[in-house]
Formats: structure tokens, sequence, C-alpha cells
């Protein structure tokens, strides 16, 4: 469904706009690979200082004192 909402929602957006993909999970199918997958796909998206080409996004895993796991990686539109 992740791949579906950022494929449906990337048309509107402005070159030069930003889109905030994040999600409450830590799983990498959810985050870091749609994230793959989308660049692979978008010719015009480009990962805009979240992680790496390798590793894109941040993930902070759960901890005692950091609270609930999420995920997000920054995306600008070419």
């Amino acid at each position: 469904m992740q791949s579906e909402i950022l494929d449906a929602i990337w048309p509107h957006l402005k070159p030069g706009g930003t889109l905030l993909y994040a999600t409450c999970s830590i799983l990498p199918e959810e985050n870091s690979e749609q994230i793959l997958a989308f660049l692979a796909r978008t010719p015009d998206a480009q990962l805009d200082g979240t992680g790496s080409a390798q590793t894109p996004g941040i993930q902070n895993l759960p901890g005692a004192t950091e609270g609930d796991g999420f995920f997000y990686a920054k995306l600008i539109k070419k």
C-alpha cells in the first residue's frame, strides 16, 4: 500500500517540492526498501539528506528511553 500512496501523490508535487515519507514501523520492507524502490522507478525523485543511496532514510529503533520506533525519508522532486 505504501508504494501505491507514493505513486499516487508524487504527480501532485511541484518541481522543487518536498515529500516527507514517515512510518511508525521498524520493518525495512515498509521503510528503506520502499524508498529504494520508489527512487528506482521515479527518475525525478531524489533523496535529500536522509541516509545514503544504499540505506535511505533515518530509522529509529525502539528503546527503553527512546520511545517507539519510526522511520522517515525526505524526498525532493527535481
